[in-house]
C-alpha cells in the first residue's frame, strides 16, 4: 500500500509486523529505520488533533524512550489514517523476561541483576517522559519493550496523556491491574486527569513484577472469606507482601521471592507506593535500584545466578534443590554430550581444495618457431616463370619496334594470361590454398581445445561438489547448535504443556473479564474455548470476537499465567533428552557418511579435472606450435610468390 504525508512524502508499506485492536503496523519499503501504523477505524477530529500535537512536540529526549509519531500519513481521501514512527529492532515485550523459559530463550545469559538493571532503566524512562510533560497513563507490560542491553522503549504512545494549552488530550484507556485505587474508584477513564502520582503507582507495580519474577503485588494467598481479585485488592490497599499491615488478608504465594531479600530503601518504597498516597517518584526508584545493583553478588555454582549480597546463599539454587523450581535456568542439564566433542577433529581431516584452475590465457604463438625454407623446386619454377616472362617482354618490344606497335598489346595479353593461368601460376594458387587451409585448420583445432580446457564440465562439477561438501561440513559443525535447539525446543514443549495444565483451572465463564460480557463468553464457549488455556491469536474467525476482544483475552490469559511456577518434570526431561540425543546421533552418522562420500567423489573429480587439464594443455601447446608454423609458412610463401 502507498500512503502520503501531509507534506507530499510517499510511504510504501511492506510486510505486516503486528496487528492489534486499534491498528496494524507495517514496515516501510523505502525506509528501514521506521514503520507505519495504520488505524483500523476512522479517527475522530480530536484524535487527529492529538496526533498533530504529538508530532509537533517530538524531541530527542522523547525519542530516546518512546516510539513517538514522527509524521502523520493520509489515505486517498487526504484523511489522517496513521503515523510513522521509529522501528524498534531487537526489542521484545517486557513480560517476556518474567517467565524463566522466555528469559532463557530471549536473554540466555541474563540473571537477576539484569532484571534489576531493566527496572532501573524503566524508572529512568518514566522520569524522562515526566520531565517532558507527558503521562503514560495506560501502563502495562505489553506496551513497554526491552532489548538485550536492557534498554526500554514505549509503544502505543498515542494513548499517552498530552498537555494541550490549558487542557489535555486524555488517556481514556487502562488496564485495571496497573491502575491506582483512586482511578479504579471512578469506574471510567473518560476525562480523567492523570498525574505523576498515578503513573508512579503503575510504575511501582511493573518494578515489583521485575524484582519478583512476574508476581503481582496484589495477588497472593487469600486467608479471608472474601473473594479478593487483583482489582479489589488494589482498591483495599491489600499489598500481599506487606510487612506492616497486621490485619492483611492476602499473603505472598508459596515459593515466591521474599521481600526481606531486598534492600531497606526498596522495601520502604514498595510499602509507600502500595499502602499510601505518598508514592515514590521515578527518581527515587532510580536511587533505590542503583543501591541494589551495587549490592549484588554471583553464585559460585552458576554464573547466571546473581542475588542480593545480604542473602547467605543463592536463592535460585535453593529453590531448585528444595522444590525443583527453576526461576533462573542454567544449561548444565541441556548441554550436548561427548557425542559431539570430536566434530572439529573429524572435519579438519578433510582438506578441501577449491582448485581454482585459471583459464588458458597463454600466448597463441610460439616465438621459437621459424618459417620452413622454400623448396628447391619452387626456386626452379620461379626461374622458369621469370625467364618466360622476360622472353615475352623482349618479344613484345621487338614487335613494337620492328613489326607493328599494335602487336605489343597482343603480346602483353599473352604475358598476363600466362602469369595468371600458366602451369606455374596454377601450381602457386594451389599451394596458397593448401597453406591457408592448413593454417585455418590448426586455428580451429586450437580454439576447440582452449574452449574444452576453459569450459570443462568436470571442473563445474568439482565446484558444485566443493560447495556441497562445504555445506555438509557447515551442517556438521552446527550439530552442537542444532542439538541445543532441539533440547530447548523439547523443554519448551514440556514447559508449555505444564503451563496449559495450569491455565485450564481458570474457567472463562466463572471469571470476570473486563469488557467481556456473557454474550461474548457464550460465543467462546460454543467454539470450545472454555479456559485460559484455550485462548490463542486464532480467534478472528469467530463472529463477534474482534481484535480488541482478542487482545483483552490475551491480556487476561497472561494475567492468569503470572502465578505459574515452573517445576521441570525430571522424568519427561530425561526421556526427551534421550530422544534428542538419538536424533542428533542419527544426524551425525548420516552427515559423516555424506561427508566421506562427497570428499571421495570430489577427489575423483579433482583427479579427472587435473589430468584432463594436463592433457589438454599439452595438446594446446602443440597446436599453437603447429598453427604458428602454418602461419609463418603461409606468410613466407606469399612473400616468395609475389614475383612468380
Amino acid at each position: 500500500m502507498t500512503f502520503h504525508g501531509l507534506h507530499s512524502e510517499q510511504y510504501i508499506t511492506g510486510r505486516e509486523l503486528g496487528r492489534g485492536g486499534e491498528g496494524t503496523v507495517y514496515e516501510l519499503q523505502n525506509d528501514g529505520s521506521r514503520v507505519l501504523k495504520k488505524y483500523n477505524e476512522p479517527l475522530s477530529s480530536l484524535q487527529i488533533q492529538k496526533l498533530q500535537a504529538m508530532v509537533a512536540m517530538r524531541n530527542p529526549a522523547i525519542d530516546a524512550y518512546a516510539a513517538w509519531p514522527s509524521a502523520l500519513v493520509v489515505d486517498g481521501n487526504k484523511t489522517v489514517c496513521g503515523f510513522v514512527m521509529k522501528k524498534l529492532t531487537g526489542f521484545v515485550p517486557l513480560h517476556m523476561i518474567f517467565s524463566p523459559l522466555d528469559r532463557k530463550k530471549m536473554f540466555p545469559d541474563k540473571g537477576y541483576n539484569f532484571l534489576v538493571h531493566v527496572a532501573r532503566n524503566l524508572a529512568t524512562a518514566f522520569h524522562q517522559l515526566h520531565e517532558a510533560g507527558l503521562l503514560v497513563g495506560d501502563v502495562n507490560e505489553g506496551n513497554i519493550l526491552i532489548n538485550a542491553n536492557g534498554l526500554v522503549s514505549f509503544i502505543d504512545c498515542d494513548s499517552f496523556q498530552v498537555k494541550h494549552g490549558a487542557g489535555y488530550f486524555f488517556c481514556e484507556v487502562g488496564v485495571p491491574r496497573y491502575t491506582p485505587p483512586e482511578l479504579l474508584a471512578r469506574q471510567s477513564f473518560e476525562n480523567v486527569v492523570r498525574t505523576t502520582n498515578t503513573d508512579s503507582f503503575s510504575l511501582a507495580i511493573l518494578l515489583f513484577q521485575l524484582l519478583f519474577l512476574g508476581r503481582h503485588p496484589f495477588a497472593g494467598r487469600n486467608k479471608s472469606a472474601m473473594d479478593i481479585d487483583e482489582e479489589t485488592a488494589i482498591k483495599m490497599h491489600e499489598f500481599a507482601y506487606s510487612l506492616t499491615n497486621k490485619k492483611k488478608k492476602l499473603f505472598p504465594p508459596f515459593d515466591s521471592f521474599d521481600i526481606h531479600n531486598l534492600t531497606q530503601p526498596l522495601i520502604d518504597a514498595f510499602h509507600s507506593a502500595f499502602e499510601t498516597e505518598n508514592r515514590p517518584v521515578p527518581a527515587e526508584w532510580i536511587k533505590a535500584l542503583d543501591g541494589l545493583l551495587t549490592e549484588m553478588t554471583t553464585c559460585s555454582v552458576s554464573r547466571i545466578h546473581s542475588y542480593p549480597s545480604k542473602m547467605e546463599a543463592c536463592p535460585w539454587c535453593a529453590f531448585r534443590k528444595a522444590k525443583g523450581i527453576m526461576y533462573f535456568l542454567d544449561d548444565t542439564y541441556l548441554q550436548a554430550d561427548a557425542l559431539l566433542y570430536d566434530i572439529e577433529q573429524f572435519v579438519n581431516g578433510f582438506h578441501i581444495d577449491k582448485m581454482e584452475l585459471k583459464n588458458w590465457s597463454g600466448s597463441f604463438t610460439d616465438n621459437s618457431v621459424r618459417a620452413n625454407d622454400i623448396g628447391a623446386q619452387w626456386h626452379k619454377d620461379r626461374i622458369i616463370a621469370l625467364s618466360v616472362a622476360a622472353g615475352i617482354i623482349i618479344t613484345s618490344l621487338i614487335c613494337f619496334v620492328f613489326v607493328h606497335p599494335m602487336l605489343l598489346l597482343a603480346v602483353g595479353a599473352v604475358l598476363i594470361g600466362w602469369m595468371h593461368s600458366g602451369p606455374v601460376a596454377k601450381k602457386v594458387k594451389l599451394e596458397k590454398q593448401r597453406l591457408l587451409h592448413n593454417y585455418e585448420q590448426t586455428q580451429g583445432q586450437m580454439k576447440k581445445l582452449i574452449a574444452a580446457y576453459n569450459d570443462s564440465p568436470d571442473k563445474e562439477l568439482y565446484l558444485i561438489g566443493v560447495n556441497k561438501l562445504m555445506k555438509s561440513v557447515e551442517q556438521f559443525r552446527r550439530l552442537p547448535d542444532e542439538s541445543d535447539r532441539l533440547r530447548r525446543e523439547m523443554e519448551e514443549l514440556i514447559y508449555n504443556d505444564n503451563l496449559k495444565m495450569y491455565l485450564r483451572q481458570f474457567d472463562i465463564n466463572s471469571h470476570a473479564i473486563s469488557s467481556i460480557g456473557q454474550t461474548r463468553k457464550t460465543i467462546l464457549l460454543n467454539a470450545g474455548i472454555r479456559t485460559a488455556a484455550d485462548i490463542s491469536t486464532n480467534l478472528q474467525k469467530l463472529v463477534g470476537i474482534g481484535p480488541k476482544t482478542i487482545q483483552i483475552l490475551l491480556d487476561w490469559q497472561r494475567q492468569m499465567s503470572s502465578g505459574f511456577v515452573y517445576i521441570p518434570d525430571a522424568a519427561k526431561l530425561a526421556t526427551g533428552m534421550q530422544h534428542v540425543a538419538a536424533d542428533v546421533a542419527t544426524m551425525k552418522r548420516d552427515l559423516e557418511r555424506n561427508i566421506r562420500q562427497e570428499y571421495q567423489s570430489l577427489n575423483y573429480l579433482k583427479l579427472n579435472v587435473t589430468n584432463r587439464a594436463l592433457v589438454l594443455d599439452r595438446q594446446i601447446k602443440d597446436i599453437v606450435t603447429r598453427s604458428t608454423q602454418a602461419k609463418l609458412d603461409m606468410e613466407s610463401f606469399y612473400r616468395f610468390s609475389r614475383f612468380i
